[in-house]
């Protein structure tokens, strides 16, 4: 997809993933072997974990930068790459790869990626909510995500939708490209 010559220092390349839903997390942890309950069983997760409910596997949405990086090298190779899981990922959130160049050597690139979840919150029309997503109904935003100025809103066509935008994995790569 990307060739050589045509990448800069500062290039940026965007992926999204719409939508993750709990078919694809109860999927994921079917084929990969990891049942945890934290994944596949909301009562558990909520009573035991006390997490609010179900989180996506980690490995699932590092798969997701695992296969934006080998469609941005096409012909290419990744020669390593990783990062840190730094948050959570739930069912209904959007996950946003970004891929930032940051150096070039020879036909070696190295690049920053940053992935985020973007987790809908509410739409709100006139003052009034005419939609509620989970997030609001089980509490998944918490004062730390205030704090941390991670709640933005954007205009959709049914309103104004409020969303957190949190970093979810953080990490680099170096991607040898064709020319």
């Amino acid at each position: 997809m990307v060739k050589l010559s045509e990448v800069k220092v500062g290039q940026e390349f965007v992926d999204v993933v719409k939508n993750i839903t709990r078919e694809q997390i109860t999927k994921y942890g079917n084929a990969s072997g990891d049942r945890n309950p934290i994944h596949m069983d909301e009562k558990f997760a909520t009573d035991v974990a006390g997490l609010k409910g179900v989180i996506a596997h980690g490995l699932l949405w590092m798969g997701f930068v695992g296969k934006f990086l080998t469609q941005l090298v096409d012909n290419g190779k990744i020669i390593k790459w990783g990062g840190q899981f730094r948050g959570q990922v739930r069912p209904g959130d959007d996950v946003e790869t970004k891929v930032k160049v940051t150096k070039i050597e020879g036909n070696k690139v190295s690049v920053e990626i940053n992935q985020f979840s973007s987790t809908p919150i509410k739409v709100e029309k006139g003052g009034q909510v005419v939609k509620k997503f989970e997030a609001e109904e089980k509490g998944w935003v918490d004062e730390k995500d205030v704090k941390e100025g991670n709640i933005k809103t954007k205009e959709v066509p049914e309103g104004t939708l409020t969303y957190r935008y949190r970093l979810s994995f953080p990490g680099t790569a170096i991607l040898e490209l064709a020319n």
